[in-house]
Parts: C-alpha cells; structure tokens; sequence
C-alpha cells in the first residue's frame, strides 16, 4: 500500500496536495512495521516538504533517516550514504529558515556534514558553499569573504549544487558585498548561458531586482519583472521571489503591485519559513508606505479569509497594513539577528524602504 501511495503522489506537480498525500504514505510504513518502506517514504517526505514550502517538515524526516541508516549501514552500505548526504544538504539550508533553532545546532549539522561527506572521499567545494550561505543568512562579512575565497578554488564533485545555482550563489554573494554591477553582469552571464534548473531562471530574475533598482536600471528591471513573474506567480516554493517582484511593482505601478500582494499574501502568511516570509513582509511595507505617500489611505482588497486583520468588506487602511507588515518585519529581524549573534536583519527594514527614495523611471 505504500509503494502505491507513493508512486501516486510521485505523478502530482509539487505542492501541498503531493506533500499530504507522501505524508499519509509515511503513516502507512510505520503501521506496518516495514522500516525500509518508511525510510523510503520520508525521503519522499523531505523531497516534497522542501518543494512545497514547508521545510519544517524536512528537519524531522531527516533525522530520522538519519537515525535509521546509521543504524542499517551494513544492509543499506555507502551508496545510500551518498544518497542522503544530498538531503542533508537541503536541511542546512532549511534550518536557516527557523530562528527558533539555535546556532550552535546548525553549526554542528555543518560539521556532521563535513564529518560525513569527507568519509566518503567529497566535499572539498560544499563545504565551504554551505559556510558560504550561512554566512550570507547571517549577515557574516568576514566569513562569507573566507568561504567564497576558498569555494572558489575548490573542485565541484558529486555532491556540487548544479552549475546554475552555484552561479546564482555568486550574484547572491556579489550583492551581499554591494557590489550591485557584479551582481547585475552575473545574472546575465547566466542568462546568457541558457543556465537552470527547477529553481533558475525563476527566482533570478527576482533576485537581480533590487540590484538592479539601485543601479537605476530601470529598463533591465522591467525586463527581468516581466519574464520572471509568471515563473514563480502563486508558487508557494518562490515567496522571495514574489517578494522582490512586489518591491519592483510598488515603485512602478501601485495598482498592479496591489493586485499581486493580494495574489501572494495568503502564501506568505502560511509558509513556516520565516525568513521568507520576513522577506515579503518588507516587500508588502515598501508597498502600503508607498500606498500612503501617494495619498491612497483607503483601499479595496480581496485578501484570504484566514490572513490577520482579514476584514469581510475588504476595505483596508494603508496606515494599519503598514504597521502589520513594518512590525512583523522587525519582530522576525530580531528573532534572527538573536539567533545568529550578528545585527544585521534588523537593518533590512530600512534598506528596503529606502528604495523608494531613488530616482523613478520617467513616465514614457
């Protein structure tokens, strides 16, 4: 009955519907007692959990698998060591998401990976790429510095992200380091090099966004809004995404931006992964600070009927969607820069707010 589940869920696209339907298959496992039909399920799980938004599912999964091959190495051998180092990856990054998670155990989840991985004769380039991402979470000067130096010099083996999302690693890093023009000349090599996979282009084009903003290239900005959006529009597994294509219509089309917060918000507000949704809160109090200096105070929104402050006439005060958005924000900024020992989202508010202090396209 499990095999069954399972393949059925393997012929739904990605979302919530496949994920609830792995999970039902992992119960069937553990009712039966067959512990290597449950090991393959929650593979499954963390599979779908990560594609779905819903990477809290990923970390107990995890380690249970982890628990059970450990425990059945000798039946299961090298080759299935293998086969979840490339999931442990995934929970490094997942557990960036959670600031309730403390430091110390993400640090010691980067050194069993490390530990693992070189056992296994890899590792010489993700390691330093998973220092390097958790230095950019952070908000890590230094560390990031060092990891990317050594990264960069390193050997890709089986274990390498893909090509295309190691390149969008160093547009990422480029940014961090304010170098807005590196970023921008990345992303198009990318481009230019017909670079993806199942998360590039899509979270590109939204990534280069601000980037771009900055740079006052508003004509390339568009471009990338315009190709982009479509690709990750209601995708619960692209809220940044959706957050930077919101920041780039809340400086250049009010009405619009207003009609995909509406779209994205629900998704928002649901997703367990906080640093994402800090990522489209900022992006929602660019846009209703943008609603007041415009003199818009009033608004019309359908907004899900779960969302905090939903109001059953949809009729809205930019003032008070502000301040839930702007509070959420800092709330959030504090729980991480708490976490990671370092002051550095609690200055993202503002960046992201100051935005709309450059320069505008002119009308044509």
């Amino acid at each position: 009955m499990t095999h069954t589940t399972l393949e059925e869920a393997q012929n739904l696209p990605h979302g919530p519907q496949r994920l609830a339907l792995v999970e039902e298959a992992v119960r069937q496992a553990d009712l039966s007692g067959d512990g290597e039909a449950a090991y393959e399920a929650r593979k499954e799980l963390i599979s779908s959990a990560n594609y779905a938004g819903q990477s809290e599912k990923m970390l107990v999964a995890f380690a249970w698998c982890r628990a059970y091959l450990d425990e059945h190495e000798a039946e299961l051998g090298a080759w299935e060591q293998r086969g979840l180092a490339w999931y442990h990856k995934w929970v490094l990054i997942a557990t960036h998401h959670f600031p309730q998670i403390p430091l110390e155990r993400i640090q010691n989840l980067h050194r069993d990976y490390a530990d693992r991985i070189r056992a296994l004769g890899a590792g010489g380039g993700t390691v330093p790429y998973f220092d390097l991402q958790l230095a950019l979470h952070r908000g890590d000067v230094n560390g990031a510095r060092t990891a990317f130096n050594i990264w960069q010099f390193a050997r890709r083996d089986h274990l390498s992200d893909c090509p295309a999302c190691e390149a969008q690693t160093i547009a990422d890093y480029h940014e961090f380091t304010g170098d807005d023009a590196g970023c921008a000349a990345q992303v198009q090599r990318m481009l230019d090099r017909g670079m993806s996979c199942s998360h590039i282009p899509h979270s590109t084009h939204g990534m280069v966004l601000p980037a771009l903003i900055r740079l006052g290239r508003w004509d390339e900005a568009r471009r990338h809004h315009e190709q982009g959006r479509d690709l990750v529009a209601g995708d619960p597994d692209h809220v940044t995404a959706q957050a930077r294509h919101l920041e780039y219509l809340s400086l250049t089309d009010l009405s619009a931006a207003q009609d995909w917060y509406a779209r994205h918000v629900g998704w928002a507000e649901r997703t367990t992964e906080l640093d994402t949704r800090l990522d489209f809160h900022l992006a929602a109090a660019l846009l209703f600070s943008g609603l007041r200096a415009a003199g818009q105070d009033t608004l019309t929104l359908t907004l899900p009927q779960d969302l905090p402050g939903h109001r059953p006439d949809g009729r809205y005060a930019a003032h008070e969607r502000f301040e839930r958005h702007a509070g959420a924000a800092r709330t959030l900024a504090q729980a991480f820069d708490a976490r990671n020992g370092l002051p550095y989202h609690a200055h993202r508010l503002e960046r992201t707010l100051a935005l709309a202090d450059l320069p505008r396209p002119t009308p044509a």
